[in-house]
């Protein structure tokens, strides 16, 4: 099951973090802390009482947040909804709980008018996977970055989210 973040959650969470380094980047507990409280969307996933998924979801309203792909972000929107990481234990992999936490994290941008979804996918040292991932998912790649040295890079991807005002209109897409 997907539920909401909850107290408790915290050594699975590092656990499941540290579990997916370097495609995630590290996670302390002083960070997660900071995500539990300023995320407006943290989900986990949940199977046989055991927390196996997350995805943490900040919005341009985080100005404590320092991550430079997040500020990045914030210098090119308004208003968007970002996806700081996501972590699947490997065993939960390829049953489309990746999926269902984007779209449920987009349906979420959706409800409160973001009109961009943005994450971030390593590109030094590659990670083909999730880009593949991003890619089918309709994001497109906006820019590049070494943000933590030559060492690293990088892919800033994007997704337009459809604006609430075309709910419900018979022409929403028809232009």
């Amino acid at each position: 099951m997907i539920r909401p973040f909850a107290a408790g959650d915290e050594a699975a969470l590092l656990a499941l973090n540290e579990s997916n380094v370097p495609e995630v980047g590290p996670m302390s507990a002083d960070k997660l802390a900071l995500f539990a409280r300023i995320s407006p969307f943290f989900e986990v996933v949940e199977i046989d009482d055991q927390v196996v998924g997350m995805l943490i979801g900040l919005t341009e309203q985080q100005t404590e947040y320092s991550s430079p792909n997040y500020q990045w972000f914030s210098r090119r929107h308004q208003r968007f909804a970002y996806v700081d990481r996501i972590a699947l234990a490997p065993s939960t992999r390829g049953q489309g709980w990746g999926p269902e936490l984007y779209r449920r994290f987009e349906g979420w941008a959706h409800d409160n008018d973001k009109p961009f979804l943005c994450a971030e996918v390593n590109t030094v040292p590659a990670n083909p996977r999730s880009m593949r991932f991003h890619e089918l998912f309709g994001f497109a790649d906006v820019g590049r970055c070494r943000p933590y040295g030559p060492d690293e890079e990088v892919a800033m991807v994007e997704k337009v989210v459809p604006p609430r005002s075309t709910l419900g209109r018979s022409d929403a897409g028809s232009e």
